[in-house]
């Protein structure tokens, strides 16, 4: 697959999630294009650490570095921020892919499951867009913003919904609307805040998904297939480098009806 050619020199880049799935691919691809990156900790230090090692190894001229955080803690993702700002970092860029879909039959779905969901992807995406920009409205300014924030959402908050992921797909039609919300109130910083809703992309969120189900969604897809995670890398870096363009969640399905 081809790859896009983005300009990230210069800037760095914060992650959340990006130990793993699109966040580690958004990740691969800041640093392949010249940019420094952050990726928040997974809870598994073996994960975190192959992941810091393959984005060194892609380009050794750029900065990648690790920091714990708990997205949906605000204690934690307020020390994930200052710990990065303790370092000396400027924050660009930050892009929110941490999130959970545990699919589970809609009957079976517990207060403590459908919790833990809304916790770390609607309590969390809203905790990383706060901190981030109460970083960012600091910055210099460059060109029309002093910083970017992108939330990775989902089409399943949107019109590909399914009862054994309704507590995921609640939680991310509440991070598509957070985006309309946080984006008029952060305009006044100059902080640009956008999301990518992808669709049903190949990666091991979607391993505990039925198969009948995975039939269903894959029949509805015009371009007949599931997303590669680094197709969603290269959706990202766009919407993170598009000028004049502010408050939206871009829809990245391969066509769905």
């Amino acid at each position: 697959m081809a790859r896009a050619s983005f300009d990230f020199s210069g800037t760095t880049t914060v992650v959340t999630g990006g130990a793993s799935g699109i966040g580690f691919t958004c990740a691969d691809l800041i640093v392949r294009c010249g940019g420094n990156v952050i990726i928040s900790a997974s809870r598994n230090p073996e994960k975190t650490n192959q992941a810091l090692t393959k984005l060194r190894a892609v380009n050794p001229g750029v900065k990648a570095q690790a920091f714990p955080c708990e997205v949906g803690s605000e204690k934690s993702v307020e020390q994930f921020f200052r710990a990065i700002k303790e370092s000396g970092e400027r924050i660009d860029y930050v892009i929110n892919s941490a999130g959970v879909s545990p699919n589970t039959d809609f009957f079976e779905q517990t207060q403590e499951e459908w919790d833990a969901v809304q916790n770390t992807n609607a309590t969390g995406a809203f905790l990383v867009t706060k901190h981030a920009a109460l970083c960012m409205k600091d910055n210099p300014i460059n060109g029309d913003f002093r910083g970017r924030i992108l939330l990775i959402t989902s089409t399943n908050g949107i019109n590909s919904q399914d009862p054994v992921s309704a507590h995921y797909d609640s939680s991310k039609a509440a991070g598509n609307m957070l985006v309309r919300t946080a984006a008029e109130f952060l305009s006044e910083f100059q902080v640009c805040v956008n999301a990518l809703a992808p669709g049903w992309i190949e990666t091991a969120l979607n391993d505990t998904l039925p198969p009948d189900v995975k039939e269903k969604e894959t029949a509805k897809i015009w371009m007949r297939r599931w997303a590669k995670p680094e197709e969603m890398a290269q959706c990202a870096a766009h919407i993170l480098s598009m000028p004049y363009y502010m408050g939206q969640v871009l829809m990245a399905d391969g066509g769905y009806r």
